[in-house]
């Protein structure tokens, strides 16, 4: 682990607390109340400690031991729950992984984070870790087991509670450690924010958003309801209304197949909602006032990083009035904007974005020195965003540090470009990237997703009257579907390499 002080270790904190002690205590206060709920598990808090302890028990007959790194990669959110508060019980730490990876990025993933295990419930060839087999039979083989707690020993220091790993879009994924204190602070400030007594969470525990999501809800005495990860928009629409659930998380990707369903009804559809949280990567100014009409008055955008939680928010009147934004930071983040030699910006001037609040991360697992993306310096967190805050205090997402576009010794920012082309009526999704570097800098392409015949010759029409011609694209793509990773951020890689191989 690497941490903002320069100092290095195998990861373990310095830190008494372990939140699965306040897991015993919640399930002390509400035995009976329902905790998780999913079509394959159901547990009050009560039973979700015993079970937990009869995981853990099993899984130290499996080898788990304190200080340990585990590879949990399930489909099954509610189990995973459970095994992430068992291995706490342990004394080790969590790693979640898309339960999508195959057998090759498993055994990358267990070399480079030092897993002792992985948990899984498929079978796929291993290699460099021990494979635990979650399957059918699990429920009878920890059964065998007592479910009692088992107390967190006092005697050595609690390792940290997550290695949560990044997206991997700027490169391989970063494990952003996260000790149980500054996970318990995450889940404070988000039950904080919280509206109503129940969650659904479709998305998988793999996504920091998604697991500070589901146990700020738990924390504050609240059921959480899985849905299926695998899923089509009516099966959602179904589940929030016949769950008769208060808050949703969801992903852009899931908000736009919400708002394709239902068109543009006169009033919003999930009338009894709370809040329909979005996470994981901005929508345009449209879309969030589309699905604030559309879905749910309290439509909430969420900003933030596996680095240190939740950064900002837009929701109510200030989403209709500032849609173009992601909101005012939060009141416990302190942010700037800073240039390359981190000297702080005036209001108004896009760089470098960097924040300390009480849930930031205390290192980061096998740091390199790579430019790019999430780091810890000098007590700042540097989440690899490109934004501008304004003189009200909103904050401007304008992109990834490594998705800046420089041509002809400008900096062009891609979601600047992407406001305008959305604008322009029968565009349903685009992104834009520079590509091929000349002497004078990058091109500039775009691709389009249409609802309609959309011609090139109308889209640099549009961009001739709003872009300045040092911004406008070049190169115009029109395909079916943007590729996006699990938390809807497009995989500019990816068309990156499209456009070289067409070059």
């Amino acid at each position: 682990m690497h941490s903002d002080d320069g100092g290095t270790g195998s990861g373990q904190i310095l830190n008494s607390l372990n939140l699965a002690d306040v897991f015993f205590g919640l399930a002390s206060r509400w035995p009976d109340r329902r905790a998780i709920i999913s079509p394959h598990l159901t547990l009050s808090y009560e039973q979700l400690v015993a079970r937990a302890a009869q995981s853990a028990r099993e899984l130290q007959l499996r080898g788990i031991v304190a200080g340990a790194q585990v590879g949990i990669g399930i489909r099954d959110s509610a189990e995973t729950v459970v095994l992430i508060i068992a291995t706490w019980m342990l004394g080790a730490t969590a790693v979640p992984i898309d339960f999508r990876t195959n057998a090759a990025e498993r055994s990358l993933l267990a070399k480079e984070f030092d897993l002792i295990a992985i948990i899984e419930d498929r079978q796929i060839p291993a290699a460099g870790y021990d494979p635990i087999f979650i399957d059918p039979l699990w429920a009878e083989i920890i059964a065998k087991h007592d479910g009692s707690p088992i107390w967190a020993s006092a005697e050595r220091p609690a390792p940290a509670a997550f290695i949560s790993l990044t997206s991997g879009t700027t490169g391989r994924p970063k494990g952003i450690v996260i000790d149980h204190e500054r996970m318990l602070l995450r889940s404070i400030v988000d039950s904080s924010q919280r509206l109503g007594g129940s969650l659904l969470n479709p998305l998988p525990l793999s996504f920091s958003a998604s697991r500070t999501h589901t146990f700020a809800a738990l924390l504050c005495g609240s059921a959480v309801y899985f849905h299926p990860l695998l899923f089509s928009a009516q099966q959602l629409a179904e589940a929030i209304v016949a769950w008769e659930v208060t808050s949703v998380c969801a992903v852009p990707t899931i908000v736009r197949n919400l708002l394709e369903l239902f068109g543009e009804p006169s009033a919003p559809v999930f009338d009894k909602l709370d809040a329909l949280h979005c996470l994981g990567a901005p929508m345009f100014p449209g879309e969030k006032i589309k699905a604030k009409r559309s879905l749910c008055d309290n439509f909430v955008q969420e900003y933030g990083s596996s680095l240190c939680g939740r950064i900002s928010s837009l929701c109510g009147s200030e989403l209709e009035a500032r849609s173009d934004t992601l909101g005012r930071p939060l009141p416990h983040v302190a942010l700037q904007v800073v240039d390359a030699d981190d000297q702080v910006l005036p209001r108004g001037e896009a760089g470098v974005i960097r924040l300390r609040s009480p849930g930031m991360a205390r290192g980061i697992y096998g740091e390199t020195t790579r430019a790019s993306g999430d780091k810890l310096k000098g007590g700042w967190a540097y989440p690899g965003d490109i934004g501008a805050l304004d003189y009200d205090g909103f904050l401007r997402l304008l992109g990834r540090t490594s998705d800046l576009i420089i041509r002809g010794g400008a900096n062009v920012h891609p979601s600047e470009v992407e406001a305008v082309i959305e604008e322009c009526e029968g565009v349903q999704d685009v992104a834009v990237v520079g590509f091929t570097k000349l002497p004078e800098g990058e091109e500039i392409a775009a691709f389009v997703v249409s609802s309609c015949d959309l011609t090139e010759a109308t889209l640099n029409a549009h961009c001739r009257t709003r872009l300045a011609p040092d911004k406008r694209p070049r190169k115009f793509v029109f395909v079916p579907n943007l590729p996006r990773n699990a938390n809807g951020k497009v995989l500019r890689s990816e068309l990156r390499k499209q456009l070289e191989k067409a070059c």
